[in-house]
């Protein structure tokens, strides 16, 4: 494997903590192939059987499903060294449940199944790292899910603020992902996002700064999720 793939290896979160050496050798006991796709390629389809874990080395993946109105739904976006679906790897139905839409030319590096179980066995570093990857895609999935029953962005991001001060017990959140991840899982542009929480602050109802909010209006937020019930 050529240095640059192990330098982006290193970087994904499920080698995260092993040294570069480490991987080089880990990576020389399996077997794995390198797949290229240009922009706008199916990389795979929803129904494919998923038997190999796929690792983004370059470039980026949208993950979509069509609802029965056959409207596109996107469920989330991935970029290098971002892993795809590692938590349907391993499921007993590990057949794909989202379609995998490239959306700049890619390299990725794919890993046969009985060869990420032997990396596991190897390495107890990538074995918790595959665990918290595959929980972190989960908790990131129904979370989405959580803030369909909300009609408006105002009323998710308020939702979801109020959900984390009951978490962490505090008026002042700490957000565990960047604006960008956040407009993902609201399935917005980043720009309305950043209107939304703008709108929020020059009412005086939070204060933002970077990856913390301060609740300033708690009731005034419950209101917000009441107003249209």
């Amino acid at each position: 494997m050529e240095n640059r793939d192990i330098a982006i290896l290193a970087s994904s979160p499920l080698f995260k903590g092993i040294e570069v050496e480490e991987i080089r050798t880990l990576m020389e006991s399996i077997t794995y192939h390198i797949l290229t796709f240009s922009k706008g390629e199916m990389i795979m389809i929803r129904g494919d059987l998923y038997d190999s874990l796929r690792i983004l080395l370059e470039g980026e993946v949208s993950a979509e499903i069509q609802d029965y109105t056959g409207r596109t739904i996107k469920i989330e976006n991935l970029k290098a060294p971002d892993a795809m679906a590692s938590g349907i790897l391993f499921a007993d139905d590990n057949t794909l449940p989202v379609t995998l839409i490239s959306q700049k030319p890619i390299r990725l590096i794919s890993i046969p199944r009985e060869d990420v179980l032997s990396l596991a066995q190897k390495s107890r570093e990538f074995l918790l790292n595959y665990f918290s990857d595959s929980g972190n895609k989960v908790a990131f999935l129904a979370e989405k899910i959580r803030l369909f029953k909300f009609k408006s962005l105002r009323e998710k991001f308020t939702g979801y603020i109020l959900s984390l001060s009951a978490k962490q017990k505090s008026d002042t959140v700490s957000l565990p992902y960047s604006r960008e991840k956040l407009a993902e899982l609201f399935g917005v542009a980043r720009p309305s996002l950043s209107r939304t929480c703008s709108e929020l602050s020059d009412e005086g109802l939070v204060e933002l700064k970077g990856k913390t909010v301060r609740i300033l209006e708690k009731e005034a937020l419950r209101q917000i999720l009441t107003s249209n019930i």
